[in-house]
């Protein structure tokens, strides 16, 4: 099947994520009224966006593809790009 892309969604969600001395690692999403459980986090960097350190996290859980952005300063999760390989359409 094709891949769909979401492009620049910035759709805020909510995260369950471990803050470890290694860094922050995020684990659970909810994307509208769906949640979806990382089982991998394949990347991760960060930018500063004047005195903000905005943190980028590409993820997945096994079937789709996310790269989720935190705001240091906020506390503020959201969904920068979604990707799937079987169709699924993001929730809107």
């Amino acid at each position: 099947m094709a891949k769909q892309k979401a492009i620049n969604m910035k759709e805020s969600i909510e995260v369950i994520a471990t803050f470890t001395k290694n860094g922050v690692f995020p684990r659970i999403l909810r994307w509208g009224k769906r949640r979806y459980k990382i089982t991998s986090v394949n990347l991760v960097h960060t930018i500063k966006e004047g005195a903000v350190r905005i943190y980028f996290f590409s993820v997945s859980d096994g079937g789709n593809a996310f790269k989720l952005g935190f705001n240091t300063e906020n506390l503020r999760w959201w969904v920068e790009d979604f990707y799937s390989e079987a169709g699924v359409r993001p929730p809107l």
